[in-house]
């Protein structure tokens, strides 16, 4: 690892993108993003990520520039059609027009089709907690399918992830978790060599298994819906409410024709304030908190760890001391910059 400084590499990151011909507005709310991501621990939707985005940019599956298409809106709602913008550069349009309308509706969603991927979905919750809001976020991909429902074998939806943001007097409980047992991204880091930790997929044959492999197979096996072997039509069940919420309300979904990389998001605010009041809401889940951390350690655990603690702790400390990058990966941005005609990434790190 090394040790670079936020606001350098924050810089190179825009130029680059810019050097593939992205609007400048854009490339700033990419890298805020993957930054933020990064700064909180989720490494895999981070600037590990860029590579990626260059490739679709490069093949103009993520649009460089445009505007977003309005298709419905109210006074409490807003249906957006994105035309593959950048999602982070989408995503936080949305959650600004939601600020401007909850100052005179007190539940505001948000329903948009066919933006780019969007990343890490608790890096975009703690802004709104911060200002008082409960926030829900739903989004998927229509063109990925690798989980079948629970007692099939063929792949019907993908991972499906839910977040939701929980104001308190001190930070946020931050939730973001994906309804299958475990994420596209963990299967498909693991080492083929090895079993995974557990019988996480399913087999073209409808098998539960710890194989890996099972996933590239012919034809493919299946990731297992949160809840595993014995529970996981609950995983399935909240899968379903994914694809209701952000693909079927969005207009969205996977009756289009199947292209990877175009999401659906649902995102939704909620002012306490209209409801039992923002004093008596957030003396609640201060409480919650609290009780939590009184509850006794199971035996050989270390603690009561809530939903976000872990991200808000590592992005303190990266601020205060450099974010985090891996060797290899700062060098593959350096070689990808040089190949753009931008030098970059040579001059980031704080230290060794």
């Amino acid at each position: 690892m090394k040790i670079v400084n936020v606001e350098t590499v924050r810089a190179d990151i825009i130029r680059l993108l810019k050097a593939t011909g992205l609007r400048e507005d854009l490339a700033g709310d990419m890298t805020h993003i993957m930054i933020e991501s990064d700064l909180m621990g989720h490494r895999t939707h981070g600037l590990a990520m860029l590579p990626t985005y260059l490739d679709r940019l490069g093949k103009d599956l993520i649009r460089k520039d445009g505007d977003i298409t309005v298709v419905r809106e109210t006074a409490s709602t807003l249906n957006w059609q994105a035309h593959r913008l950048p999602g982070a550069y989408v995503v936080r349009r949305a959650i600004c027009a939601l600020y401007e309308k909850i100052t005179s509706e007190p539940v505001i969603t948000a329903s948009i089709a066919n933006c780019s991927h969007i990343g890490s979905l608790q890096a975009y919750l703690e802004e709104p907690a911060r200002r008082g809001y409960l926030c829900l976020m739903m989004v998927t991909d229509p063109g990925v399918a690798s989980v079948a429902p629970f007692g099939g074998r063929d792949p019907v939806l993908t991972s499906n992830p839910i977040a939701a943001a929980i104001p308190t007097h001190g930070d946020p409980i931050l939730i973001d978790q994906c309804t299958s047992l475990v994420s596209n991204a963990q299967v498909q880091s693991a080492d083929r060599s090895k079993p995974l930790p557990g019988r996480w997929v399913v087999d073209n044959a409808g098998r539960p298994t710890d194989d890996p492999n099972a996933l590239t197979a012919d034809p493919p096996g299946t990731i297992m819906p949160l809840g595993g072997e014995d529970f996981g039509y609950k995983g399935f069940g909240f899968g379903i409410m994914v694809e209701a919420f952000a693909l079927a309300l969005s207009g969205h979904g996977r009756l289009i024709p199947k292209q990877r990389g175009a999401q659906g998001v649902f995102l939704q605010l909620i002012d306490p304030a209209a409801f039992s009041g923002r004093d008596a809401f957030l003396a609640e889940t201060t409480d919650f908190v609290r009780r939590c951390k009184a509850s006794r350690p199971a035996e050989g655990a270390k603690g009561i760890r809530l939903p976000g603690e872990r991200a808000m702790s590592e992005k303190r400390r990266q601020l205060h001391g450099g974010l985090e990058m891996p060797d290899e990966l700062l060098e593959r941005l350096a070689a990808l910059a040089s190949s753009h005609g931008v030098e970059a990434f040579a001059d980031v790190r704080l230290s060794a």
